[in-house]
């Protein structure tokens, strides 16, 4: 999860428990948060394991004009369990039903943060007539890992093998606060969060279902599948595109060398150009633009909307 939002903690309570359950099939329910009202349905796809709570201070001003949805992928949040491996496809395919299931039907904008861009551009493939726009926050490409590395990131290699840790000790019931990487990836309790956010954390970060999924998104956010990756050079046509890129690359673990951010920013401006109406904007801030900059996000969204009319 990314940084907390700022503000009154108890504000936050609403992301302490399930929202709008939405059956997506006879034993699985993804977890949706539904606000505001409008003839247009602005989707909001969190970054890697990312989960509702990281759209709040976005949802709350979009919320004033449009109908929003905000969502836990499957393991995450209140979400269900879903079955592996959870790449992209799997992800907008769990989108697809929610969305039916809620009866939250086109046109949309669909927003995505980070890795939530590659699931957003891969849904905007499939649908694109159901599309009035995008807005991609920060995103990656799906093969990130070969145009920054080279190769395999070590980042997520480290960070998995912490989660295999945690699960094997979560599964023999010996997880706890004592163990070593106990402090390093589930650091609760922290102050800028209620004491109902704090219990709702500590229960997620502790759960085997979570800590599988945690692997196996980290696992398929490296192997994309071919159609994964085609979605990412996909024309959008005439369809308003938003790509906002934060400039303020030293709060981003993957970006350690002036040729990987030039990398990045390359991938942005190719992003841009996948619209005849597209177009990047700077921010100045860090990757987490949701939480740091979220007035520029709805500023983007407002934009493209108005372009789509």
């Amino acid at each position: 999860m990314n940084t907390t939002p700022h503000g009154p903690p108890a504000a936050m309570d609403v992301y302490a428990r399930a929202q709008t359950l939405a059956p997506i099939s006879a034993s699985r329910r993804l977890n949706l948060c539904i606000t505001g009202e409008g003839p247009i349905t602005v989707v909001l796809a969190a970054g890697y394991l990312g989960i509702t709570l990281d759209w709040a201070l976005v949802q709350h001003r979009l919320s004033r004009r449009f109908r929003v949805v905000s969502f836990d992928n499957a393991g995450l949040g209140f979400s269900d369990l879903g079955p592996e491996p959870r790449t992209s496809s799997a992800i907008v395919s769990d989108l697809r039903a929610a969305l039916a299931a809620a009866q939250l039907g086109p046109p949309y904008i669909l927003v995505g943060h980070s890795a939530g861009g590659i699931r957003m551009r891969l849904f905007a493939a499939h649908y694109l007539q159901d599309c009035l726009g995008l807005v991609m926050v920060d995103s990656c490409f799906a093969d990130w890992e070969q145009r920054l590395y080279g190769g395999p990131s070590p980042h997520l290699d480290q960070e998995r093998e912490v989660f295999q840790r945690l699960l094997e000790r979560a599964e023999a019931g010996r997880l706890t606060p004592e163990a070593a990487d106990y402090k390093a990836r589930i650091a609760v309790p922290r102050s800028d969060l209620s004491p109902a956010m704090n219990a709702t954390f500590h229960d997620m970060w502790t759960r085997p279902s979570y800590l599988r999924t945690a692997i196996s998104e980290s696992l398929h956010l490296r192997a994309s599948t071919a159609i994964e990756a085609a979605a990412d050079k996909k024309p959008l046509g005439q369809t308003p595109l938003a790509v906002l890129s934060a400039t303020d690359t030293t709060q981003s673990a993957f970006l350690e060398s002036d040729a990987q951010t030039a990398a990045w920013f390359g991938m942005h401006d190719e992003l841009a150009a996948l619209s005849e109406r597209g177009f990047r904007r700077l921010v100045d801030c860090g990757h987490n633009i949701p939480i740091e900059h979220p007035k520029a996000v709805v500023a983007a969204v407002e934009e493209v909307a108005a372009m789509a009319r």
